[in-house]
């Protein structure tokens, strides 16, 4: 059974539309990306955990904490996956132990869905992780593999049903 649905942030959960240099947190406005919400909270009903996992730098964890509250998705979220904690990218295996460690959990009990094919599809299922490219602009896949893809974040719970 799936345990774990792990985001992306940015490009993902939320809008990456504002000033790159700055926490996101501290944005004049932040926008959660359509149907986020109603998403992660259709898995937490349904009894699933949900973390985030970024590679971005110039948040910190309260940063991205804060930003997720300002658009009512901090609450459901369980655990938090930074590069500014870990000291490593998505794309590093270094990343998804320290994910999976941190979980206690198997590869086959997470999903992850990201909009970066590299970093959010590739890298997780070498470890065995569920991965669901979150497509949501229609591109051609790289290597369409059988990867799942999504353009609208609640077709996601169809597939981790």
């Amino acid at each position: 059974m799936m345990r774990w649905v792990i985001f992306d942030w940015g490009g993902t959960l939320m809008s990456e539309e504002g000033p790159l240099d700055i926490p996101m947190a501290l944005w004049p406005e932040v926008h959660a990306i359509a149907g986020a919400r109603e998403t992660v909270e259709a898995l937490v009903k349904a009894g699933r955990r949900v973390a985030v996992a970024t590679n971005a730098s110039v948040s910190p964890r309260n940063m991205i904490e804060a930003a997720l509250g300002r658009v009512d998705l901090r609450d459901s979220v369980s655990e938090i996956f930074c590069y500014s904690d870990i000291g490593a990218r998505k794309d590093s295996d270094e990343f998804w132990r320290a994910v999976l460690e941190r979980l206690e959990a198997d590869p086959a009990e997470v999903a992850m869905i990201g909009d970066s094919v590299e970093q959010d599809v590739v890298a997780p299922r070498r470890f065995g992780i569920n991965a669901i490219w979150f497509n949501e602009d229609g591109r051609q896949p790289p290597d369409p593999r059988g990867v799942p893809m999504i353009r609208r974040l609640p077709q996601a719970l169809a597939l981790i049903r």
